[in-house]
């Protein structure tokens, strides 16, 4: 190795450019891509800049080749080149020049000068000082500096997403490929926070008067985690649309890193929306050479060596710790355990001992945070406990980080030394970092791959939130001053006792606050006691005395089934998520304990929004790989490692069974079956290199006809629509066709080198006139099946980025493909030979998708390496998520199949069949993009979603389902929403600009074809979108401005006519609106907490009648009750407030409940008017019984819903009001209301079956409970 060969290659290169007479770099770079070999990565500006400074060294010498033929050619012709250094012209001393540079770290790595300074970060991100040890990602770095590149030169905003599952090196990327390389841009690295509009204005004031920026956002996921002021985050948003303006005054290039799971967060945002769309790089898995550079890479530079058996090791152990795929996941896993390697090395190399020595990949992680906790004693574990659970944000969908100012912590704590002694010993132990006067998790893996934390998220999911929230209002309680209006009321202590117990907290203020409260209630109490009260007391005591004995023994059995209950509802909520047929079992059988029990009626009306699974109890022996599905007779066959094929027959509602014995054959694991056209015949293939075809007339006792060898391990085969050949994919990237026109006699036709890698994926046609191919290479190809002799290839190959590891062909032409970083891409083959991509590539797994398959009515199903299913429906601008994915499988899942009666049967790496039904509650309301808007028309027959792509669907309501009547297009601006609100006649629509500004009304007197009524109307709203008609059809009220109010004559909807404005002359923009049932006031509410009460009976002046205070946060949503003369309201603040309306002047509530852990999200009130239903952005909903107006009370507990996201609607079912909707472009559903429904559907099935594939429930739970009693 050459000391300084990087340095010497850079100069050497400008040494070339100057003797080329320096000539126009574009130039140079246009005239190199005319050369670029078919396929290669087209060089820049940026790259070759990089490799003149010495920044960079290219990957590939055939990527610098047509460079320096373009620079050789023009020095050839100047002047001096005769007396040149010979050795610049050169073409074998540059590749020898190359190859020295590519093997030299370069003498600035720290630890060449440092010896005792590691070469890995471990879970500590890369910053940019360490950018000689940042390995593996030049091709994401260039790909990031290309958009970059794009953005600034073109009129778009110069904004670039930089999206990838957490743990991928987003945050590396930025501070080592950009921070550490700016060029002339001065780098101002930032991260949202709390407050993302006042970080921003901070990161901007720390920088120079003038000059290029280059805005590095990095964590930019805390917009939605950390963030809970929408007003907040929209400046936020606006500040950084105006700064990458295209007109700014300023040149401000912004990149924000997100973790892919918060996809459907960033595209509610039209900014965000269009930059994922036009301008992101998605940082997916390495490459096994990226990965061996991550590796080597910075030991080399350190002056150490690895030995080549580890490098081996730790590759096989990343594969098997994430079945394939999830590599991108895995880094800092990597990073940690090659610095625990490197800490326990012998001399200068990196053992296989030493690797061993710190808990391999599996557990390298986990046993340095458990070796930390064992150091404590149990005071400072429980402190422990406490810190780490304040420093994670455990989300409906995700666990992230929290950054909290240590003095918080501190100084709060009930000893606040104990606190200091264990944040001392975290991050000495490497799990916590201190950054400033702020402390946070090192790494968000840390509670992913820690079981024990992992359990304390578990436990803290429920109560967690709560104790948060307790321990804010303590805060707030002492800063102003303790006042006795802000202690609990006994109403908001019921639940103190058991969230406080459940992990307890270590909060000085919290305790202190609970106690005084508890101290304020005991004392009011007992002022309200009389001396007869007291006698009474005795009375009651003496009777106690008497019957004490013979009470005990019900005393004991209540306390048993007080715990049986709270454990089977306990592990229901634990597992619901990842086995969600055993967590409908425990709900049902605490249920039936206590059919009258509010928290069993919850719990049970919860599953409703999961799957019914019915799982097989005969098995392979290991991974199942592949699946077929016949239709008629319905029959299953599936492949497993152990060698094996399985038939099986399939029932509508029991567990699939094996039909007679395996079938034997195969010498190694079975990849792939498919039945034949007739299904009589089966063929399997495998690692064994062999297809195998077998006569199944009788599937009891199937015959094998042949064997065909392929000469390479099959990973995938399929048939022809004809059934006469059959084409295989294997390892090597070849593709086979074989003539099977004979089963008896098959051969091969033709064998074609297909792609550069495995072929993962095969899919045909449901013309049969052509196949597709998807490789590890990270291309899909098409194949005409025109002439049955021959594949011929159609087009040119499809980038996917990453590797392609499942396909499916859809009946319209489509291609779908899912991708190792659990990523789905969707193509029109309208034109073959010019496939177009559509729609959005969306990222709903957590891992690699290993199955894709459409059914029979055009749905498709994705599943994934992460466990759980998806299912997609086609809207115009691609396939959506139908719902959410959802788990079930007990580990990966490799192999789906969609039945004809829509049932979906899934298989995996436990070697059990599932068969999964689709959750009672599902509805398949879905739109383009994210839902801004959700309304029923007065009947309930009709439901009008709005989207944030300026379109609006409406819907047929009936009593047993859901169906799409038409779409429309509102006249808005690109990426502006529409927001949508019926007449209560149903005939007329309104829709409003969600960034404000038009009003359009619509005819829908046919509903299945709207049409505009008029012009658009124009309007001086931005953010105020609200709209609400008079119950006689004749008045709308919509913003005049933000600020403001404006009443319309829509008696000729055609031509609506404006009467009067009024003005509510506040600083921040209304929200949310509502009118009375007689028409004659108006509430809106504020940004500022503030709700503002309109008299509007005289139309043409409207007046502002009174200021409701009362809430501490913006008031989302808004409903009259039946009366008119009470006003409900939800806000920011989790509160929903009664307001009674004759005596507004005095502007305070008359009742507060606290009802949900986060922002109340809508109300809605039944036809009736008796009933309340309220929603949350913690997931969950709540019923009240509002016949009493005044105080509203609860209808039993809350009901958990599955993850609908930060915005959703609620609405109570016209056609059946014990049944509520839930809307978002999450998931849609309709909930049942009564338990004893949602346990009849279960006992319909047999999932409720104890022994329904089971293996690892625990029966003690429900042990003789009768869950289906006839």
């Amino acid at each position: 190795m050459v000391a300084g060969a990087r340095e010497r290659f850079a100069e050497r290169l400008t040494a070339l450019f100057k003797l080329a007479g320096s000539p126009v770099i574009k130039t140079v770079v246009r005239r190199a891509n005319t050369r670029s070999v078919p396929g290669a990565a087209p060089v820049t500006a940026q790259r070759f800049s990089d490799w003149r400074r010495g920044t960079t060294v290219p990957a590939t010498f055939e990527a610098i080749f047509p460079v320096l033929t373009v620079l050789i050619d023009d020095a050839k012709t100047r002047p001096h080149a005769a007396s040149a250094d010979r050795s610049l012209l050169d073409l074998d001393r540059w590749r020898n020049a190359w190859q020295q540079a590519r093997n030299d770290p370069g003498e600035s790595a720290r630890c060449a000068r440092e010896p005792g300074h590691p070469p890995y970060r471990g879970l500590s991100p890369y910053r940019a000082e360490d950018a000689d040890l940042f390995f593996g990602r030049d091709s994401a770095r260039q790909a990031l500096v290309e958009a970059i590149a794009t953005v600034e030169d073109g009129d778009r905003p110069r904004l670039v997403l930089v999206v990838g599952v957490s743990g991928a090196g987003k945050s590396s990327l930025l501070a080592v490929g950009l921070q550490a390389n700016a060029d002339v841009r001065t780098p101002v690295p930032m991260s949202p926070g709390t407050r993302p509009d006042e970080a921003l204005r901070t990161a901007l004031g720390r920088t120079p008067a003038d000059g290029d920026l280059l805005l590095l956002i990095d964590q930019a996921e805390e917009l939605f985690t950390l963030c809970t002021d929408n007003t907040a985050r929209r400046a936020f948003l606006d500040d950084i649309r105006r700064l990458t303006a295209s007109d700014a005054e300023r040149r401000v290039t912004v990149v924000m890193a997100f973790r892919s799971d918060f996809f459907n967060d960033i595209i509610q945002y039209p900014l965000l929306a269009r930059a994922m769309k036009d301008a992101s790089v998605i940082v997916g898995a390495m490459t096994e050479a990226e990965l061996r550079d991550v590796i080597v890479g910075p030991a080399r530079a350190c002056g150490l060596k690895v030995e080549p058996a580890l490098v081996d090791i730790i590759l096989r152990d990343l594969d098997a710790a994430t079945s394939d795929d999830g590599k991108a996941a895995l880094l800092p896993l990597l990073s940690h355990v090659l610095d625990a390697t490197w800490s326990r090395r012998q001399g200068r190399i990196l053992s296989l001992d030493a690797y061993r020595a710190a808990g391999e990949m599996a557990g390298s992680v986990a046993a340095t945070a458990e070796r930390a906790w064992s150091e404590l004693t149990p005071e400072q574990q429980h402190f422990t406990r406490s810190i780490l659970m304040t420093l994670t944000v455990i989300g409906p969908r995700s666990v992230t980080r929290n950054r909290v100012p240590q003095a918080i912590i501190v100084d709060e704590s009930t000893d606040p030394a104990l606190a200091e002694e264990v944040i001392a010993h975290l991050v000495n132990a490497r799990l916590v970092v201190v950054d400033g006067d702020e402390i946070e998790l090192l790494h968000e893996a840390v509670p992913r791959v820690w079981p024990r934390m992992a359990d304390w998220i578990a436990e803290e999911k429920e109560f967690g939130p709560a104790r948060h929230r307790i321990e804010e209002d303590a805060r707030t309680w002492l800063a102003e001053g303790k006042p006795t209006a802000l202690l609990y009321d006994s109403k908001r202590l019921e639940t103190v006792d058991v969230v406080t117990g459940k992990g307890g907290t270590i909060n000085r203020n919290a305790q202190e606050f609970v106690a005084k409260s508890l101290r304020h209630q005991r004392a009011s109490s007992s002022r309200r006691r009389t001396l007869r009260s007291v006698a009474a007391l005795l009375g009651v005591v003496a009777l106690l005395a008497a019957v004490l004995a013979s009470s005990q023994r019900r005393v004991i059995v209540q306390e048993r089934t007080d715990a049986q209950v709270a454990a089977l509802i306990h592990e229901s909520q634990r597992i619901e998520n990842f086995d969600p047929a055993a967590s409908e079992r425990m709900a049902l059988a605490a249920y039936r304990i206590r059919p009258n029990d509010p928290e069993t009626q919850a719990r049970l009306t919860s599953t409703q929004a999961y799957p019914v699974i019915n799982t097989s109890t005969e098995r392979h022996a290991g991974k199942i790989r592949g699946l077929a599905y016949r239709p008629a007779p319905a029959m299953l066959a599936s492949a497993g490692d152990d060698g094996l094929v399985r038939l099986w027959t399939l029932t509508d509602t029991g567990p699939p069974t094996t039909l007679g014995n395996a079938i034997r054959g195969h010498n190694n694991s079975v990849t792939s079956v498919a039945f034949g056209p007739d299904g009589t015949v089966l063929a399997s293939a495998g690692y064994d290199q062999t297809i195998r075809l077998w006569d199944i007339h009788d599937p009891k006792q199937p015959r094998p006809l042949s064997v065909l060898n392929i000469s390479a391990p099959v990973l995938s085969i399929a048939y022809t629509r004809d059934g006469h050949s059959i084409i295989t994919a294997d390892e090597n990237g070849q593709l086979t066709l074989a003539d099977v026109t004979d089963p008896a006699t098959p051969r091969i036709r033709e064998q074609i080198p297909a792609h550069a890698d495995a072929i993962n994926a095969l899919a045909t046609s449901t013309d049969g006139a052509r196949v597709a191919s998807g490789s590890d290479d990270g291309t899909l190809r098409i194949w005409s099946l025109a002439d049955p002799q021959h594949l011929r290839p159609i087009g040119e190959p499809l980038t996917a980025s990453v590797a392609v590891k499942s396909l499916a062909l859809g009946p319209d032409d489509q291609l779908v493909a899912g991708t190792v970083d659990g990523t789905v891409r969707m193509w029109s083959l309208t034109d073959p030979a010019a496939p177009r991509e559509f729609g959005v590539p969306r990222t709903v797994h957590g891992a690699a998708v290993h199955a894709l398959l459409f059914g029979p009515d055009g749905q498709m199903a994705s599943g994934s390496a992460d466990g759980t299913v998806c299912l997609w429906q086609q809207t115009p601008s691609g396939f959506q998520p139908f719902g959410r994915p959802v788990g079930g499988n007990r580990g990966p899942i490799s192999s789906l199949e969609l039945t004809t009666d829509t049932h979906l049967i899934s298989a995996g790496d436990d070697g059990r069949i599932r068969i999964w039904t689709r959750p009672a509650a599902d509805i398949p309301v879905t739109t383009p993009a994210p839902f801004t808007s959700v309304e029923l028309d007065a009947k309930g027959s009709r439901l009008v979603t709005g989207g944030s792509d300026g379109g609006f669907q409406i819907w047929n309501v009936g009593p047993d389902d859901v169906t799409f009547a038409a779409a429309a297009r509102a006249a808005v601006p690109p990426y502006h929403g529409v927001v949508v609100q019926i007449r209560p006649d149903g005939a007329v629509l309104a829709a409003t600009d969600s960034d404000g500004g038009s009003l359009q009304l619509w005819n829908l007197a046919d509903p299945a074809h709207p049409t505009p009524l008029g012009p658009p109307r124009d309007t001086r709203t931005r953010y105020f979108t609200a709209a609400a008609f008079t119950r006689d059809n004749r008045i709308l009220v919509t913003g005049d401005d933000d600020h403001s109010i404006r009443l319309w004559d829509v008696g000729d909807p055609a031509n609506p006519r404006t009467l009067g404005t009024a003005s509510a002359d506040t600083g921040r923009p209304l929200r949310s609106l509502a009118i009375s049932p007689d028409g004659t006031m108006a509430a809106t509410g504020s940004d500022d907490a503030t709700i503002f009460l309109w008299s509007i009976g005289d139309r043409r002046k409207p007046v502002l009648q009174a200021r409701l205070t009362g809430h501490r946060g913006p008031v989302s949503t808004l409903v009259f009750a039946a009366d008119g003369r009470h006003l409900f309201s939800g806000a920011d603040d989790e509160t929903i407030r009664t307001w009674d309306l004759d005596k507004a002047a005095a502007g305070r509530p008359a009742n507060e409940t606290v009802v949900h852990t986060a922002s109340v999200t809508d109300l809605a009130l039944d036809h009736s008017g008796r009933k309340l239903v309220s929603a949350g952005v913690d997931q969950s909903v709540r019923l009240w019984d509002v016949t009493n107006s005044a105080r509203p009370e609860p209808l039993g507990r809350s009901i958990s819903v599955i993850d609908l996201g930060a915005r959703w609607f609620v609405r109570f079912d016209g056609t059946n009001e014990s049944r509520v909707f839930g809307i978002s472009d999450l998931a849609s559903e309709r909930w049942t209301t009564d338990p004893a429904e949602v346990a009849a559907q279960l006992c319909r099935t047999s999932a409720a079956r104890p022994d329904n594939g089971n293996p690892a429930d625990s029966p003690t739970l429900h042990s003789g409970i009768d869950l289906c009693p006839t």
